[in-house]
Order: C-alpha cells, then structure tokens, then sequence
C-alpha cells in the first residue's frame, strides 16, 4: 500500500483533511494569521500575498490559503530575519 493511499481520503501530506487545513477568504486568512478579521487585517492579507510572497491561490475570485503552508512560509520567515 502506498503512502498515498494510506491517507484519509482528502487529506495532505500532513495528514490533515484538507477541509480543515483550506482557508477560503481573506477574513479567514486574517483570522489565522493575527487572531481578528479587521478591515485592517484582511488588507494586511492581501498585501501579504501581492508584495511579501504570502503563499495563497485564488478559487475564482476567492483567496484561498492552506494552514500548513502559511505555517510553514511563516516558520521560513522567521529563520531568515534572524540570519539576517
């Protein structure tokens, strides 16, 4: 059995189903990220993801981002603002 399909069905490589790993829209993001969906925030969002390379992707017009891949684009951020 491969490791793929030992996987529930929908899940990522984490093992996370994906229904609980997506986050769809900016106010969901913003939620994640600094704990409140402000005006402000949701903008912080969506500069994040134009200028500083905040890993999202789009379902139509939708913002849409994984949990494990902010978590880890933001551990990665950490590492190079202290080797810097």
């Amino acid at each position: 059995m491969s490791a793929s399909s030992a996987r529930p069905s929908g899940a990522n490589d984490t093992g996370l189903p994906l229904a609980d790993d997506l986050m769809t829209g900016a106010e969901a993001i913003a939620k994640f990220m600094f704990g409140d969906a402000t005006d402000t925030n949701k903008r912080r969002v969506y500069h994040a993801a134009d200028k500083l390379g905040l890993p999202t992707f789009r379902i139509g017009a939708t913002l849409c981002a994984r949990r494990t891949t902010i978590l880890t684009w933001i551990a990665k951020q950490e590492q190079q603002g202290s080797a810097a």
